[in-house]
This record gives C-alpha cells, structure tokens and sequence, in this order.
C-alpha cells in the first residue's frame, strides 16, 4: 500500500520529467534541421563534469526553485486532490546528496525549466532512498549551474526561432521559459514580438507544454495514435506536429486526466539565502 502511495507521485513526476527530455531533443532537432526519428530521440546526458555558475554580475540570480515547487505542486493538487500525498510533496529536499556529481557541463545550452525538472527528479531520488534505504548519491545529480550570458543568449536565440517557425505552421509554441526577453523576430517578413515566442518575465514559463505527437505514436493499420503520459487516443490529427492539450481532447483524449505537463513557476532575481 504504502509503495503503490508512492508510486502515485511518483510516476507523475517522472512523466513530467521525461516529457521534458523528449520535448527538448524534438525541439532543437528542430530547429538545427534535424528530421526524422532524431527529432524524437532522448538527448544523451554528458558526462559528468564540475559546473560553473557565473557571477551574479553576469546572470540572472540564483532561481527560486522552492517557490517554483509550491507553484507546482499547488496546481498538480489543485488538479487531482490525492496528489502529493504518498511520500513527495513541495518540502521534500530537492538538494542533491552529499556526494551526487553533477550531470550538468559548464556553459551546456539549457533552459531555466532544466533546473526546476532537476529539482524535481532529486526530490524522486530523496523520498525513494528514505523509503527503501537506498543510496541517494546515485539517484540525485547536483543541480545545473547558471549557464554563461553566452549559453543564455544563444538558447533563447534558438527557442525564439523554433517558436516563430510553430507560429509560422500553425503549431502552438513551446512555453519552456526564456532566460531573458529575447526580443522581436522577423521570419519570412513577419515580425513577432517576444510575448507572441513566449517569453512570461525572466525564465518564467508562459504555460502548460504542448504535447508531440510522432508517427511512432499511431496505432498499426490505423488512423489512431496513442498521447503520450496520457491515457487513451485521439483520431484525424496529423503527426509530426505539436498540439495543446485542449486540442487532444477534441481529438478523442479523455479529459479529465492529470496534466502531465511542467507548470509555471516562480523565480527570484536576488541570490537564495
């Protein structure tokens, strides 16, 4: 009983998580022209190697992962009343064990939602060695570290320019929050602004994820695919392209399920005490 509690947040969590990963790989995929089945392939996580956060000169501040966590637990339990109750809610430790490395290189090119997922797969790792004795080094990773104005730049520069090309098919955008206003795009002689690519206030997520949908995803021999981190499936939409969740359940999606996306958040420009 007490495992299968557990279990509950658990698996929510980790299809969160794992929504994240795969939404990343398709995402840049994207837009450095890749196609195919490497669009939908989980990125390879480096190995690891010490992180570096710049001064506080040069980035935004440390972020404010406990009040992102009480924002997203908030709205998970708002969603489905049990959740949060079978050993991971918000005060769990989201801190890595003493002696967790880092899966994280200096300067990698990842968003501010990276750090949240990261927070969020360390409190998994925590509650589950407290339950089973285990060792929480293995299962925790130090969290990433502020990457360079560098990195920072040259990942809003390619969110901005995949969410103008979702704009320009009629796709929704990704909502994966910016690490800085990344300013007006001009693509095909349309100009949009930054809050039309998403961007909410510094790395503040804008909205649920939109969810992929692959050709990996249909059903043999039929006009049926599968949603992932979600029961049921949907008829007549077309794969390869990115729907909101609203729109899967118009498709055939039983509504009313758990939103398995990444929430918005807080975030706090001064250093954490």
């Amino acid at each position: 009983m007490i495992q299968a509690m557990f279990n509950q947040p658990c698996t929510a969590l980790e299809r969160a998580l794992n929504q994240i990963v795969s939404r990343r790989a398709a995402d840049f995929a994207e837009v450095l022209g890749s196609a195919g089945e490497e669009a939908c392939a989980s990125p390879k996580i480096a190995a690891p190697a010490a992180e570096a956060k710049t001064s506080p000169a040069e980035s935004l501040g440390d972020p404010g992962v406990q009040g992102w966590l009480d924002s997203y637990y908030a709205q998970m339990k708002a969603a489905n009343p049990y959740f949060g109750t079978g050993g991971v809610d918000a005060t769990t430790s989201y801190e890595p064990a003493a002696g967790a490395a880092s899966h994280y290189q200096a300067d990698s090119v990842y968003g501010p939602d990276q750090i949240y997922a990261q927070a969020l797969s360390n409190q998994v790792g925590n509650a589950f060695s407290t339950l089973t004795g285990g060792d929480a080094s293995a299962v925790t990773s130090e969290l990433p570290g502020i990457p360079s104005q560098a990195a920072q730049q040259l990942y809003d520069k390619m969110l901005a320019h995949q969410n103008a090309l979702r704009l320009e098919s009629g796709q929704p955008i990704d909502t994966a929050a910016y690490w800085s206003d990344p300013g007006p795009l001009t693509i095909h002689g349309h100009t949009y602004t930054s809050e039309q690519l998403g961007y909410a206030g510094p790395a503040q997520s804008s909205g649920p994820q939109p969810i992929y949908i692959s050709q990996a995803h249909q059903v043999a021999g039929t006009d049926t695919f599968t949603v992932p981190g979600y029961t049921g499936t949907v008829q007549g939409i077309q794969p390869g392209r990115y729907y909101t969740l609203e729109q899967l359940e118009k498709a055939g999606l039983p509504a009313g399920q758990p939103d398995a996306q990444i929430h918005p958040g807080s975030w706090t420009l001064s250093k954490n005490s």
